[in-house]
């Protein structure tokens, strides 16, 4: 294997999943070789399932085939729990049907073991990138300047803003990402706080009226709108 010359930010927090302990080592020892210094290690689902949570990667390499599952299972939970960072799939075999599972389940990539160093950062760098430039681009919501990377809205007009939490930051970025239709209340709730027990239209609903509260601060006009089965944003 070799390394690329260009660098992957030293500040990138990269989760790898794969029950080989022979090539995490390598693929730690490639990597710390190109600045990464926050890296985490996994060899099962179980043990993936709780460390994503607290590690909060910004890219997770999984592999498709664990002792106790299929990555495909955990790529689909992260995605429906409103993860959003790249997920790449390492496959032992490049097969159009791992490919075609793999981007089903909500994985960027998908990269065929033995894997080529080279190949492999510059996918990972291409991903990174596309996902830093979408998240730090400015929306415009009803005459607000809505910036998701740093969890703001503000007033174009007054330049008073107001920060926003991460569900809020996820509310508003679906609820764009639709206009002008209405987005269903279990949608919502499926795409943001993903299939969690004991949640109910409730928890939306409470999420919603802070966020108009906020909203209210910087902007007489309705930016969010009540529909029977949902919300979506106020036309312009």
């Amino acid at each position: 294997m070799t390394a690329s010359t260009s660098k992957i930010s030293q500040t990138v927090r990269l989760m790898i999943v794969d029950d080989d302990t022979s090539l995490r080592l390598v693929l730690r020892q490639q990597f710390e070789a190109e600045g990464l210094r926050i890296i985490q290690e996994a060899d099962s689902l179980a043990q993936a399932y709780p460390m994503i949570a607290d590690f909060n990667p910004d890219m997770v390499l999984l592999d498709v085939q664990l002792p106790d599952g299929s990555g495909f299972d955990i790529c689909k939970t992260l995605r429906a729990q409103g993860f959003d960072k790249p997920i790449l799939m390492l496959t032992g075999q490049d097969s159009e049907q791992d490919i075609i599972m793999g981007l089903e389940a909500g994985a960027n990539d998908y990269i065929a073991k033995p894997m080529r160093m080279g190949e492999l950062l510059a996918r990972m760098k291409t991903h990174l990138r596309q996902h830093k430039l979408s998240d730090d681009a400015r929306f415009d919501i009803n005459g607000l300047d809505f910036i998701p990377s740093a969890k703001t809205i503000a007033s174009r007009i007054s330049a008073s803003k107001v920060k926003l939490t991460e569900k809020e930051t996820m509310i508003l970025k679906l609820l764009n990402k639709n206009a002008p239709h209405m987005v269903m209340r279990e949608d919502m709730l499926s795409e943001i706080w993903g299939f969690q027990k004991g949640l109910t239209t409730h928890t939306l609903e409470t999420h919603i009226y802070r966020l108009r509260q906020k909203l209210a601060r910087i902007t007489d006009e309705p930016v969010i709108i009540t529909a029977q089965d949902g919300y979506r944003l106020a036309d312009k």
